[in-house]
């Protein structure tokens, strides 16, 4: 404060100053270190866009006031991610609407690191920034298709563009790609892997529509800014799934696996490909703004050069010991006829497959068993069930080389069940080989009251996005709001932000889901919440929510543990920030019928973005994104 007083010719506190409470710095405020009130307190998020701290209401009536510094780019734990665009608007404009209404807006500063893939994200902060007013958070697509009417120039393409602009930034969110490895997404349930690559494809063709749409003097920016973060984001992706089902295809003897380990080693060249045509745009203009390293993560740090993921293959010349077809099914890594360490507890000598039932209420209304080769010898193959209700996508085929495979749907005609049975229909599968096996798929036909209305079990699930709420009850004004766009699925929400606002555990805004099971764990049932991976932003007040069933007792429940001592994170803190979800669980008293879930809030800042209740035991197989919603009736 002498030197500045000295160097400007002028009171210290007439001199704007900021001390940055940034990790270990933050731990010696923490411990009692303070400033005087003309300097700026500014509060840091965690590196991963979670504000670690907002001001009380003491630090509030500072005259230095108080502000924010924020990451789009960070280098650390749990991981570097530098290489594209991995943001979400909805929780940029949420942690800064916080922010706003805490009074830490003196000065925002965000770390950009490379400034090349992240334009949108700076464009909206600082937008933001200088007018708080500008945009809600239900109006953030407005902004998009402003954006790219500004920069592209065509009315009449910039919703489409404003549209990739969002769901490539939402895909990304859910795992930045540095992150992103052969297993993430399951290859097994709930279709979850095929999902996501559906969703890729679908934004690829998109763009590239976009692309031939467009006019040549744009083609240059919209390529730059749109089109190489969708392709790279989507070779990245597809890279690391085929990865997956390369290993998994090898376990099972099909020949498919090294049809996986082709297109591994061609998207991978084609990530190099698309790199060097950014490269080359304008003549260079924009050399080396893609060539961050991003495969192949050993450790927190970059790759310092980039890695394919591994990849096996299988011996094309040999035929696998039970014969040439291989049988797979959905929601198993077990293969039929022969041994496979996936098709029961032994290993050897398993029953033939089982799907997993059909009801009225499941997600989905198929199975799938797929049909395919185990070696190079040629084969066809008839399907046959053996009664009449389970109907066939397809009853006969050909395996013509070593590269295909044959997926067959099994639904179930509901009208030909009785209400309340549970039938079971058996396919016998025949190959020309001489080989057969049976597929075994139970329907079962639960019904609920006529004047129900709720979700319903399914498969000893209930999957609930939290928006899809039955009843909302808001408490002195404050009530739980949508979030769009938020989070890894559909949205998530979020008590109105009011400042300081705190409740008893069951006194605050109320969220009412009503659902109908058909199971219970002894009378019991668990109910996991995905919440955002919010710090704990007000001192003595940890972030928490609270929920009960039916009229039992709710629970308090603390997401996010305290922060460690001298500033440090939580220890749990990696795993939350690297899925970018939290998951808490709970038991609650509850017998199959109908009933209640209750999902109070506690304090403002708590975000959810869905709720999976399990009936039975082991219901919940392994996904990223958690089990599909269930039905609502």
């Amino acid at each position: 404060r002498e030197i500045i007083t000295s160097v400007f010719n002028k009171n210290a506190s007439e001199v704007p100053q900021v001390w940055c409470l940034y990790k270990e710095v933050q731990g010696y405020y923490e411990r009692g270190m303070r400033v005087p009130d003309d300097v700026t307190l500014l509060w840091t998020d965690d590196n991963w866009g979670n504000i670690r701290r907002l001001p009380t209401a003491e630090e509030r009536s500072r005259s230095g006031g108080s502000g924010v510094y924020y990451h789009f780019d960070y280098v650390g734990d749990p991981r570097d991610y530098k290489w594209g665009n991995s943001h979400s608007l909805s929780k940029f404009h949420h942690q800064l609407e916080l922010a706003k209404n805490y009074g830490a807006d003196r000065i925002w500063i965000v770390n950009v690191g490379d400034l090349k893939p992240h334009e949108i994200s700076i464009d909206f902060f600082m937008t933001y920034a200088w007018n708080t007013t500008l945009w809600t958070k239900n109006d953030l697509d407005k902004y998009r298709k402003q954006w790219a009417l500004r920069e592209f120039g065509s009315d009449s393409l910039a919703s489409g563009i404003a549209d990739i602009v969002k769901r490539y930034s939402l895909l990304n969110i859910r795992a930045k790609p540095e992150l992103i490895n052969s297993t993430m997404y399951s290859l097994t349930s709930y279709r979850e892997a095929e999902g996501v690559m559906k969703e890729w494809d679908t934004l690829v063709a998109q763009s590239t529509e976009v692309t031939k749409k467009l006019s040549s003097d744009y083609y240059a920016a919209y390529f730059q800014l749109v089109h190489w973060p969708v392709i790279a984001g989507r070779t990245t992706q597809a890279m690391y799934i085929d990865a997956g089902y390369n290993q998994l295809y090898a376990s099972q003897a099909r020949s498919q696996t090294n049809v996986k380990a082709d297109s591994v080693e061609k998207l991978f060249e084609y990530d190099a490909d698309i790199r060097d045509q950014y490269h080359a745009l304008l003549n260079g203009k924009w050399n080396h703004m893609a060539s961050q390293t991003h495969l192949g993560y050993y450790y927190w740090q970059q790759p310092m050069l980039d890695t394919m993921p591994s990849i096996t293959r299988v011996q094309k010349r040999q035929v696998a010991l039970p014969g040439p077809m291989r049988l797979t099914i959905e929601d198993s890594k077990g293969a039929w006829p022969g041994d496979n360490s996936n098709q029961c507890a032994q290993g050897y000598n398993c029953p033939p497959p089982t799907v997993m039932p059909l009801t009225p209420f499941s997600p989905s209304q198929s199975r799938y068993f797929e049909v395919s080769a185990g070696g190079p010898q040629a084969f066809s193959w008839t399907a046959a069930a053996n009664v009449g209700w389970l109907r066939l996508s397809q009853t006969s085929g050909n395996i013509q080389d070593a590269s295909s495979g044959q997926r067959v749907s099994m639904s179930v005609d509901w009208s030909a069940v009785a209400a309340g049975s549970a039938p079971t229909g058996v396919v016998t599968l025949k190959a020309s080989s001489g080989q057969s096996t049976t597929v075994t798929l139970v329907a079962n036909r639960t019904t609920v009251p006529s004047d129900y209305h709720g979700f319903v079990e399914s498969e000893g699930l209930v999957s609930i996005q939290t928006e899809h709420y039955s009843r909302s009850t808001a408490v002195g004004g404050v009530s739980w709001e949508v979030l769009p766009d938020y989070g890894r699925n559909l949205s998530a929400v979020s008590p109105a932000i009011q400042v300081d606002s705190r409740w008893q555990a069951g006194a605050g805004p109320l969220l009412e889901y009503d659902f109908y099971s058909f199971n219970s764990k002894g009378g019991n049932i668990t109910v996991t919440v995905y919440s955002a991976p919010t710090m704990n932003t007000y001192p003595g007040h940890p972030i928490t929510y609270a929920i009960a069933v039916d009229g039992g007792a709710p629970i308090t429940v603390q997401p996010m543990p305290a922060d460690a001592t001298n500033g440090n994170l939580p220890a749990a803190w990696k795993g939350f920030v690297a899925e970018e979800i939290v998951r808490t669980v709970t038991t609650h008293a509850a017998n199959p019928g109908k009933h209640t879930l209750k999902l109070y809030a506690t304090e403002v800042g708590f975000v959810t973005e869905k709720i999976v209740i399990e009936t039975a035991a082991g219901a919940t197989q392994y996904s990223y994104l958690g089990p599909w919603e269930s039905v609502i009736v």
